[in-house]
């Protein structure tokens, strides 16, 4: 048997890493919805569709920004710890909407310390990812695995349940669930008043 004693601390850190994940990504909805909202903002309190010679230009800003941010969003809502390519490409995503103007400059700068805040946890994810018993760190599916020599699988598949064909019931009825006659049933006692 293997050692198991590392078990607890990687089982920790995992559901630390969920609960930083959870803030950030709470974090980084509010700073998107503060972005959405200066980008509809700032085009009509500085009359930007003037400077660019078109009334439609406050509009296709508005739309675009709003469309990048919750592109960030979503890679942000998808890069875990275990995934930091996510967020490498969401931070860069995030510099680049800064340099075109899509991202208020403050607000993007908040993002990044987001992002960056997240730098030790995937450190910390890739040394777990290399422990013994990822993603598990579960005895009792250490045992299973040690038995059995393969995770569980179900005796019946849930699949194609659509396409699968009831079975015709009998006419006559099972002779188990028989439901007597009226006449063979026992007649209820008369119950006297004074018992009432």
């Amino acid at each position: 048997m293997h050692d198991t004693s590392h078990y607890d601390k990687c089982r920790t850190l995992m559901n630390v890493h969920k609960t930083h994940h959870q803030k950030r990504v709470l974090i980084f909805s509010l700073l998107t919805l503060m972005n959405m909202y200066f980008s509809i903002t700032l085009p009509i309190t500085h009359n930007l569709s003037l400077l660019y010679g078109t009334a439609a230009y406050g509009l296709i800003f508005g739309t675009f920004s709003i469309l990048y941010s919750a592109g960030i969003l979503t890679l942000i809502f998808f890069a875990t710890p275990e995934k930091p390519k996510l967020l490498l490409l969401a931070g860069l995503l995030t510099i680049l909407g800064m340099i075109i103007g899509i991202v208020n400059l403050f607000i993007g700068i908040a993002m990044l310390i987001v992002c960056v805040s997240q730098i030790p946890d995937s450190k910390q994810a890739v040394w777990i990812q290399k422990q013994e018993g990822y993603p598990y760190f579960n005895e009792r599916f250490d045992e299973q695995m040690q038995y059995f020599g393969k995770e569980y699988q179900p005796d019946h598949a849930f699949d194609n349940l659509h396409t699968a064909e009831m079975l015709d019931m009998p006419e006559e009825g099972s002779p188990d669930f028989t439901v007597s006659p009226k006449d063979k049933m026992p007649e209820i006692p008369d119950i006297p008043d004074d018992i009432l």
